[in-house]
This record gives structure tokens, sequence and C-alpha cells, in this order.
């Protein structure tokens, strides 16, 4: 993980019209503020059109801009303004299912009845994270899956630290109650599975 000295540092050579380090910036957040970005509007087509909207208004306002600070902090509050933005202007109608998911791969196993133990927690636990209150799955999986801080989620959502740790405390009650009702047999075989989601 990138220090936040790194990505100013990364913002003033932006700022001398490096596009190398524009580059380099993308590479290093795009995935992870499309996946942000999904969390409001739950198209991939959307979430990455509003991402690359950020990536192109800091491109092109690169000389107005100051950012001192906290460049991810910057980029995440931008992406949450674009992509409600295009929730507002988004005619209303019913949403499409989108099986897109934002968690990482699953681990490669071998044993074929262990890849479909695998696979059968996968989808309990992202239903789980489903049906989570929206805020709340919002706040888990920017914690979780985007390794942003109490402070940073707290600064893009404008609420504060307290309410983020009270938010990932239900979030993690009610994803460990849904784990236990699946079967403590097929918790076990995926432990490490469920330990990278820091559930247990």
């Amino acid at each position: 993980m990138q220090s936040p000295d790194h990505d100013i540092a990364l913002f003033q050579r932006i700022r001398a019209d490096d596009r190398v380090a524009l580059n380099a910036l993308f590479a290093q957040y795009y995935q992870k503020l499309c996946g942000f970005a999904f969390t409001y509007l739950r198209r991939t087509d959307e979430a990455e059109e509003a991402v690359s909207d950020v990536f192109f208004t800091l491109w092109r306002s690169r000389h107005q801009l100051s950012i001192e600070k906290n460049l991810k902090a910057y980029l995440y509050t931008s992406v949450r303004h674009a992509a409600l933005a295009t929730l507002r202007a988004r005619t209303p109608e019913f949403e499409d299912v989108d099986d897109a998911r934002l968690a990482e791969t699953l681990p490669d196993v071998r044993d074929p009845e262990t890849t479909l133990a695998y696979h059968e927690l996968r989808q309990h636990i992202d239903a789980a994270v489903d049906t989570l209150p929206p805020r709340c799955r919002q706040i888990f999986l920017m914690s979780r899956m985007e390794a942003l801080t109490y402070r940073e989620i707290g600064e893009i959502l404008s609420i504060s630290e307290k309410t983020v740790e009270n938010q990932l405390v239900k979030a993690l009650s009610l994803l460990r109650t849904a784990i236990r009702q699946y079967g403590l047999a097929l918790f076990f075989v995926a432990m490490d599975f469920v330990t990278a989601f820091s559930l247990l």
C-alpha cells in the first residue's frame, strides 16, 4: 500500500504535466475506485465511467487543484460526488440484476469438493453482504475491500470516525451470524477465505 506522501509526490508530478505519473496513479486506484462507485451505482459500466471522468477532470484541472495531504481521500470523494450525480440523472427504472462482486477471487484449491465449498460460501457471504443496510454495506466494503482507514472513510462520507466504527461493528456482527447459520463444517473448510474478510 502506497503512503500519502507517495500519492502527493505523484500529484505534484501530474501538476508538472507528467502523464507517466497520471498513468501510475490511474493504475494504482482505478479498480478500487470502480468498486467504490459500484456500491452506489450497482452497474459496472456507470461505475467505470464515473471513475474515468474523475481522472479526466483531475488531469484537465491539474494546474488549478491544490491537494497537499490526502490525494486518496480527494479521489474517493470525487468519485462519490460523480456517482451521486449519475444517480440523480438516472431515469427511474427497475435495476438490472448485476452479478459483479467486489471481493477478491477465491484461493486456488485442487480438491473439487473444497473448491465447491469455497464457491458456496462465497455466494453465501456475498448474499449476506448484499442484505446489509446500504450505508453499513458501503462502509464494510470500503474498510475490508479497499483498506481505507476510519478517518478516510469518515472524510469521504462526511461522517465521524465513531459512526464508521459503529457501522463496521454492526456489519461484522450480522455477517458472523450469517456464517454461523450456514454451517460450522463449511465454515472451517473455508477458514482462510473468511479470515481474508477479517470476520473472525
